[in-house]
């Protein structure tokens, strides 16, 4: 297995500041999980553990110094002594809610980057056995001495540890996992930018909440499944990572609250275990999905550009190109703007293959391309025609402009050095037809554009090569 990459900037602060924010997480998740207690038992909602483990995930380094976990578990104790608890609660209970954190790190920090970013298919099935196994080291460690500060049965200790601890792992650790950098300012621009039919599964989701809370019943609880699945679909993961932890978050408290509710006492184990069980659970259908569709429309979206563009140069392939330029062409003739086309060839590539090997030829190919896309203008098109001939399409561009890129490719493709391994150098020349349009009719297709200029750059191949030929009457040398 790959050891996960979360990347670190070489300027990132000194370990202790991590640290201190890493506690100050803890010690205020610690005291929200504390006052949830109901008197005299186990915390209803105990976030600080998933916190914790979220956190490391994110900041390896932080994880790496026994010093990190030393703090945390001085952290821990400190708040549930702070909070009125004895020192064997505030000890053994909270070196059990490291364990589980350890647990789940040991597990977790192993696999790759893209698993923990869910750009694999297994990537939700790992981060459950992570939060499986960090669940039951937990359980497994404050069970007994849980059952003895509670006075409670030690099966029902089991129980309970369980269920809360994997409640909480399930729902926030994909969100720790699955979160961007700078994705509070991504949301901020994406909802601004939302069209209403985007805001529909949404606008599903609190629909089919209203309808569970409004019929009732022990089935209430998946009513929201197929308007998150839509979601999922709708917005990608880590949207969908947070909706899951508000929905399930919003499910828990209104049942707590609620004054027929059987709340997450230990009179109410098996419901209580059972409900934020099948909570924890329901939310990974949704995750599934999105990790299953983001990485559908990625495979899509490849396929798409290798389908399009030649596998060399990245330049728009033969047909991309032609039909691409079709459409621009329609629109153009519709606005009633110019356009220009050029034919491009690249002098003697055939010695280069000869002399210098296929695979430095290949190179010409590549660089040539990377200084014709610098050139061009982002609305320009660019396609390789076969071997070295490449057509470029100007739209919107008169005949001076049109001229000007052209002796632009010329002058910067012959200034352009491209080193050999034997420490020698080569220098490479351009000869340009070109073809342009002040008034695009209906016999102006790419066609007949592109066989224009090809004719100009016939005439400046045989010319002297070097140089930009313009299509006319008698295609007149253009001065480069």
């Amino acid at each position: 297995m790959q050891t996960t990459n979360f990347s670190i900037s070489s300027n990132e602060p000194p370990l202790w500041h991590g640290q201190l924010a890493l506690a100050a997480c803890i010690f205020a998740a610690c005291l929200a999980g504390i006052f949830s207690r109901p008197v005299g038992f186990l915390a209803s909602f105990w976030p600080a553990n998933a916190i914790m483990l979220g956190l490391l995930l994110r900041h390896p380094a932080w994880a790496r110094s026994a010093s990190t976990w030393a703090l945390a578990l001085l952290t821990y104790i400190s708040a549930d002594l702070l909070t009125g608890a004895s020192v064997f609660v505030a000890v053994i209970l909270n070196i059990a809610n490291v364990a589980g954190v350890w647990v789940g790190w040991l597990f977790l920090h192993r696999q790759s980057s893209e698993v923990l970013h869910f750009q694999r298919q297994r990537s939700v099935l790992v981060v459950f056995t992570g939060c499986l196994l960090a669940s039951l080291s937990c359980m497994a460690v404050g069970a007994w001495p849980g059952s003895i500060a509670f006075n409670l049965p030690l099966w029902r200790s089991f129980f309970l540890w369980f269920s809360s601890e994997f409640y909480n792992y399930i729902l926030l650790i994909p969100v720790f996992l699955a979160s961007p950098k700078g994705w509070l300012w991504q949301w901020k621009c994406s909802i601004t930018q939302r069209s209403l039919a985007n805001v529909l599964p949404l606008l599903a989701l609190l629909v089919s909440e209203a309808m569970s809370l409004l019929i009732g019943g022990p089935g209430a609880i998946a009513f929201i499944m197929p308007a998150m699945v839509w979601c999922a679909i709708a917005y990608g993961v880590f949207p969908t990572t947070v909706l899951s932890l508000l929905v399930c978050s919003w499910k828990a408290a209104s049942l707590f609250l609620a004054s027929d509710a059987f709340g997450f006492a230990p009179s109410n184990l098996m419901e209580s275990t059972s409900y934020r069980t099948g909570l924890a659970l329901l939310s990974l259908a949704p995750l599934a999905v999105a990790c299953a569709y983001s990485l559908r429309t990625q495979a899509l979206r490849k396929l798409n550009h290798a389908v399009n563009h030649d596998f060399l140069t990245g330049v728009l392939a033969r047909r991309a190109l032609m039909e691409r330029g079709q459409k621009l062409l329609t629109r153009l003739e519709e606005e009633g703007q110019q356009v220009a086309m050029l034919m491009v060839d690249i002098d003697h590539f055939k010695a280069v293959n000869d002399r210098y090997s296929h695979s430095q030829g290949d190179v010409v190919l590549q660089e040539f391309a990377v200084l014709a896309r610098d050139a061009l203008r982002p609305e320009d098109l660019i396609g390789r025609m076969g071997g070295e001939e490449f057509a470029i399409m100007l739209p919107r561009t008169t005949h001076d402009q049109a001229l000007l890129v052209g002796q632009r490719l010329c002058e910067r493709l012959r200034e352009h050095v491209f080193p050999l391994p034997n420490q020698d150098q080569m220098r490479i020349t351009l000869s340009v037809g070109m073809h342009s349009v002040s008034c695009i009719g209906p016999q102006d297709s790419m066609e007949h554009l592109l066989s224009k200029a090809d004719e100009a750059l016939y005439v400046a191949k045989n010319s002297g090569r070097d140089q930009v030929r313009q299509y006319g009457p008698a295609l007149a040398p253009s001065a480069i």
